[in-house]
């Protein structure tokens, strides 16, 4: 009988690889929607530091060699994990996510542009109800009357917002492929200034800021 599904399934800790809990939840969803057609199965646990996805790969080969569509439970971190993103779309395997069905290998790059707009029109709307309340005479962002909980969401939403940068994305891309290669991050920049990429700001890149851009699109 032919393989309809092949399944890919990803925990980002070893705590939650060795738990169980992560996976079980995606392997519910898949089964769901697959109706429990899925002929292979691939578990791989990687943290988002982690540039290689041997078991990613091993799925694809083995979805593409028995032409099956290679299902994955969610994509929730589709806008930040720029990596798996092309090498989804570059795979020449079709795919299907179960909390979007209605994205494939052929339009994932328009969900990931309209998601980014999204993104910056929240944004913007966010940062014009901020300047009405200033505008009011309201106090805005005392840093003093934060809790914990609020100051890391501040970070993360900085995190989130460098991440998303259309430069920051277009860069890690040529970056994430010249790290494969060994090379320096001062190598990198190099690179990335000769071929017109910059930087969030529009500056040019050093190694220093390859650095960090590696360390925010991987973390």
């Amino acid at each position: 009988m032919a393989i309809k599904y092949v399944a890919y399934y990803r925990v980002s800790t070893d705590k939650q690889g060795n738990s169980g809990a992560g996976l079980e939840a995606q392997q519910n969803d898949v089964m769901r929607f697959t109706g429990g057609a899925v002929g292979a199965e691939y578990k791989e646990i990687e943290s988002g530091s982690n540039n290689e996805r041997p078991v990613l790969a091993m799925a694809i080969r083995f979805a593409k060699m028995n032409d099956a569509t290679l299902v994955i439970a969610k994509l929730d971190r589709l806008s930040r994990d720029v990596k798996f993103i092309f090498e989804l779309r570059d795979a020449g395997v079709k795919f299907v996510c179960c909390d979007m069905p209605e994205m494939n290998t052929l339009n994932v790059g328009i969900f990931a542009v309209m998601a980014q707009h999204e993104r910056e029109v929240i944004a913007e709307r966010t940062r014009k109800a901020i300047r009405t309340k200033i505008d009011n005479g309201q106090k805005w962002g005392n840093a003093h009357n934060f809790s914990d909980a609020t100051r890391a969401m501040g970070r993360e939403a900085k995190t989130n917002k460098a991440r998303n940068n259309g430069n920051n994305m277009r860069a890690y891309v040529v970056a994430s492929d010249w790290r494969k290669q060994g090379a320096s991050f001062a190598k990198i920049a190099n690179v990335l200034n000769a071929n017109g990429f910059t930087t969030s700001r529009g500056c040019q890149f050093h190694a220093n800021s390859v650095k960090q851009l590696c360390k925010v699109m991987e973390a």
